[in-house]
């Protein structure tokens, strides 16, 4: 014992020579959202197209600006327009070109196409001007500007303070910089605003709970030297907090808090033994189920692992270290904290050595436990049926990647994505590809009809809003028989070949090594009820029947990217991660269970109190109608790991009791009295930590908190109420060493 306090001594004066550390990554945090290649799924054939597609036509990622009086004859427009020109060019340039609405209605209508203003105005109404006549600016972003949204809208913002009569206030942007813009300025704020008042009612509720102020700094301290350890850990490597990230520090936290309370759980309960080792004694009796219970939890993160989406990945590898390295933390160190701060609890605490389990209980507690044994098989033949019915409404689960769901629909940046929407055409973007192979004879004309078929399809579509190709800049054409619509053709054939490298440097047309590629956009609504699968499959629908013949004698592929059709894929691809990373979580962890239990339908048995919490919450989602979000997917893997703390607590002692040859209800018993005030206590301090969030502007980071708060509820009821009487129905039979005493039927 001498030398593990030397060590723990050690390891805590190591620990705060390396806190000024922890503190300058809080002050230099970084916060920035992931770039938009790291939330595609990796490894899908949509993935490849996108990136082919790039590297035809470079960066889809453009920003369009707008504001209420803005049309073509606006003299702010032609001000905004040539003030951002003016910050083309050179290595530090964000922008790569700017284009507005009268300039590109004034490509159309002059030499050599020509095209009547009404005309023109019908070609580009839902992309660059609006059915009322609303105008625009379009940016297109350089790739140090995507890197650096930040700046990049900022720069915008303050263009606009600069024209007459505008202002930034009035400005309406959208576009994916601006976007991820949004989601960084969110998340900023959320670690400003929620994460202190989240550790100081941690703090508060601690003490009521544990009745001891010095208790309650000790475990508290403890925990924030975790998170302090999650946020360096961020820090030095690297990285940034992004909005998914967001819940990093406070979930160390609130995990390390509930390691600490159980420790002083068992540090109270060895006071009465050896008062002046009882911190000790608490290692030594705690260290196991701790170091079970974090290596449990670490096994829920690093399933997230498995996950096709970079930021979901990288949390799951963040979030296990830190978790690991904070366990070690606090079994090294909760000694020489508790001897520092409660020093005067151990000289003045007198305990009655322990009777038995049973005489200690609270007469209420007693009761309680006598209740789960008489009606032990009904409750668990209860909970058995309510998992296996809360597995079918998972199956009805559905997820959301939509940029309007982030955010509430009052906020300001939905709001203008709505404005946009009404006055100038819808945000989202299909891009249909045209992909004639090498050795394809098709004249360039002819691929400009086939690509005329697709675009004509597509303007009768209501949930098509504009559509915008080659087709849209080059003269129009009739494919009557008559001698002037034969002309007529002639002379656009030529034209076209002519303008080819025109189309090719305005992105319209693109070589990759499958063949040529031409380009057709197609707005859809992004913030339509419609999720993007449905407006997907219109395109695609329409688009095939349109070239239902040039496909079939093979003359050319057709192929659906942009962003639209990526997130319909990571959309697709959250549910298939929320499985796969729950199933991964299960596997790992059950061996574990049938350890402790040293019983292989023992660990399952274990498991079921566990698995129902999750089950249940997400099962309840599917049967509302409730979509999960990017950040919902983190909670399933990590709500196991952290149900499974308690259990395995509860666990460890029941064993111990078993061993003894203790029968079934005293063995419960003496694990209600020794863990069930831990376990609530963690409950209450890690719910109320987390109730901060709830308050997030970022939605993501609600539905985070809200379902991580439901599950912790429903897991202690698992706990305290399922697996107990799973322990004491026939059922519970199955774990190992159990010896039936008269006793066990008395109660």
């Amino acid at each position: 014992m001498i030398s593990f306090r030397r060590v723990s001594l050690f390891s805590t004066l190591l620990t705060f020579c390396l806190v000024p550390f922890g503190i300058l990554a809080v002050v230099k945090l970084p916060v920035g959202s992931a770039g938009l290649h790291e939330w595609l799924p990796q490894g899908r054939v949509e993935r490849k197209h996108y990136d082919d597609f790039l590297k035809a036509f470079g960066q889809d990622q453009d920003l369009l600006v707008s504001w209420e009086g803005c049309t073509v004859d606006d003299e702010r427009l032609a001000a905004f327009r040539d003030r951002l020109n003016q910050t083309l060019g050179g290595k530090e340039s964000l922008f790569v070109s700017v284009e507005t609405t009268d300039n590109v209605l004034k490509q159309l209508t002059q030499s050599p196409l020509n095209v009547s203003h009404e005309e023109a105005v019908e070609r580009l109404k839902g992309f660059v001007i609006g059915a009322d006549g609303t105008a625009a600016v379009f940016v297109r972003v350089a790739e140090r500007g995507i890197q650096d949204q930040a700046r990049t809208v900022e720069q915008i913002l303050a263009l606009g303070d600069q024209i007459e009569g505008l202002g930034r206030e009035r400005l309406r942007l959208t576009g994916t910089v601006f976007e991820t813009y949004a989601v960084d300025q969110a998340a900023e704020s959320s670690l400003v605003r929620l994460v202190p008042p989240s550790s100081i009612l941690g703090l508060l509720v601690a003490w009521f709970c544990l009745r001891s102020f010095r208790l309650a700094v000790c475990v508290l301290l403890i925990a924030g030297l975790g998170q302090l350890l999650a946020v360096a850990l961020v820090y030095y490597t690297g990285r940034q907090f992004s909005a998914v990230m967001i819940v990093l520090p406070t979930l160390v936290f609130m995990l390390t808090l509930s390691g600490a309370i159980h420790l002083v759980n068992y540090y109270r309960d060895m006071r009465s033994v050896d008062a002046r080792n009882a911190s000790l004694h608490a290692v030594r009796e705690g260290w196991i189920p701790c170091s079970l219970s974090s290596i449990t939890t670490v096994f829920g993160m690093g399933s997230l692992w498995t996950s096709q989406i970079g930021p979901v990945r990288e949390f799951g590898l963040f979030s296990g270290v830190a978790l690991l390295i904070a366990t070690i933390l606090l079994l090294l160190t909760f000694p020489t904290f508790v001897e520092i701060f409660c020093w005067r609890i151990a000289k003045k605490d007198k305990v009655a050595p322990s009777v038995t389990a049973v005489h200690l209980l609270p007469s209420w507690l007693f009761s309680y436990v006598r209740w789960i044994a008489r009606n032990a098989l009904g409750i668990s033949v209860a909970s058995i049926f309510l998992l296996i019915a809360s597995f079918f409404w998972v199956s009805q689960l559905k997820a959301s990647t939509k940029f309007t769901d982030m955010f509430p629909i009052r906020s300001q940046v939905n709001q203008d994505m709505l404005w946009i929407e009404e006055h100038l055409g819808p945000i989202s973007t299909i891009e249909v590809l045209l992909l004639f192979p090498p050795d394809s004879t098709l004249s360039n004309f002819d691929r400009l009809r086939h690509l005329a078929d697709v675009s004509r399809a597509l303007k009768e579509v209501p949930e098509v809003g504009g559509v915008l190709s080659a087709v849209t800049f080059v003269p129009s054409w009739s494919e009557k028989s008559s001698l002037g619509a034969v002309a007529k053709r002639n002379a656009v054939r030529n034209s076209i070949e002519e303008n080819i490298e025109r189309l090719r440097e305005e992105r319209w047309v693109g070589k990759t090594e499958s063949g040529e590629m031409w380009r057709l956009m197609a707005k859809v609504s992004a913030t339509s009820k419609q999720d993007y699968g449905t407006l997907v499959s219109i395109v695609e629908g329409v688009c095939s029947k349109a070239l239902a013949t040039p496909l079939l004698e093979k003359k050319l592929s057709i192929q659906y990217t942009g962003l639209t059709p990526i997130m319909h894929q990571t959309q697709v691809t959250l549910l298939k991660d929320l499985g796969y990373s729950f199933l991964t979580a299960f596997l790992l962890i059950t061996p574990i269970m049938m350890w402790v239990t040293r019983s292989f339908f023992g660990g399952l048995i274990a498991m079921i109190p566990n698995v129902l919490p999750i089950s249940f919450v997400f099962g309840a989602m599917g049967w509302l109608g409730l979509k999960l979000d990017i950040a919902g997917i983190l909670t399933a893997s990590i709500a196991l790991g952290i149900a499974v703390d308690d259990t395995l607590h509860m666990l460890c002692r029941y064993m111990q009791n078993i061993e003894r040859e203790n029968s079934r209800f005293d063995s419960i018993c003496d694990t209600f009295r020794v863990c069930s005030a831990a376990m609530v206590h963690t409950t209450v301090i890690a719910c109320v930590s987390m109730a901060p969030f709830l308050l997030a502007g970022f939605l993501p980071t609600q539905q985070f908190a809200k379902l991580m708060i439901a599950m912790l509820c429903f897991a202690i009821v698992g706990d305290l109420l399922v697996l107990p009487a799973l322990l004491l129905s026939p059922i519970g039979l199955v774990v190992r060493r159990i010896v039936s005493k008269p006793a066990e039927s008395a109660h």
